[in-house]
């Protein structure tokens, strides 16, 4: 096995359990059942993305043989539909939770989604990614991409928590978040290293920033 292999399969489980150490260390009640739930359907996450895969390769989409196919192939079929993904998993277990009270509370629970989902799909990326990604640009910048990724939509589906009418926060995170997702696959199927290190490091410190407002408390901003 490789060394990209090998690094391309860390990032996403070592964030997960940096996360769950992190909430065991702070909570106080043991209960760590949230936790399990949103990893756990992050990882089935990438059933539909085989479905979706399929359906792609039996239509001839993946021929990226133009700007425009490529376009489409980043940003909708892969950038929205893993987005479309998580944001799904996000809506049907982090807001009817009764431990989900503040705006940090999603944007934490979006990247531990977003851990399941990328342990998951890192395997499934050994098997039916496109041949022209690179393994070894994959395998460094996956991490910094997906947490970024998650924390921009984690933020606004956190402000849509205390908002009274929150459509409108919740779906600008997930169109973000597609965005930016879209971005990231865009500059891999390219190889653009320059390119690529550069729009992941302008996600991570949109996301840290965005995480860093959300520790903020809501009524600072009024």
């Amino acid at each position: 096995m490789g060394t990209c292999v090998i690094l391309s399969l860390l990032p996403a489980p070592l964030v997960g359990l940096a996360l769950f150490l992190m909430l065991r260390y702070k909570s106080r009640s043991g209960k760590f059942g949230l936790f399990y739930k949103t990893f756990l359907l992050g990882l089935a996450g990438v059933v539909p993305v085989y479905l979706v895969d399929n359906l792609i390769y039996y239509l001839h989409l993946d021929s990226l043989h133009s700007l425009h196919r490529t376009l489409f192939y980043a940003f909708v079929l892969t950038g929205g539909v893993f987005e479309l993904c998580k944001f799904i998993v996000l809506k049907l277990t982090i807001y009817p939770s009764k431990q989900v009270t503040k705006p940090f509370d999603v944007l934490f629970y979006s990247v531990v989604i977003a851990a399941g989902f990328t342990t998951s799909y890192s395997v499934y990326a050994l098997f039916f990614a496109p041949a022209y990604i690179s393994l070894c640009l994959y395998a460094i910048t996956i991490a910094p991409a997906f947490v970024s990724i998650a924390m921009i939509m984690g933020y606004f589906n956190g402000i849509a928590l205390i908002r009274r009418y929150p459509i409108i926060d919740m779906f600008t995170g997930l169109f973000l978040a597609a965005i930016f997702q879209g971005i990231y696959r865009f500059c891999l199927l390219y190889s653009d290293e320059l390119l690529l290190f550069m729009a992941t490091g302008g996600m991570l410190i949109i996301g840290i920033t965005l995480m860093v407002l959300s520790l903020r408390d809501p009524s600072e901003s009024d």
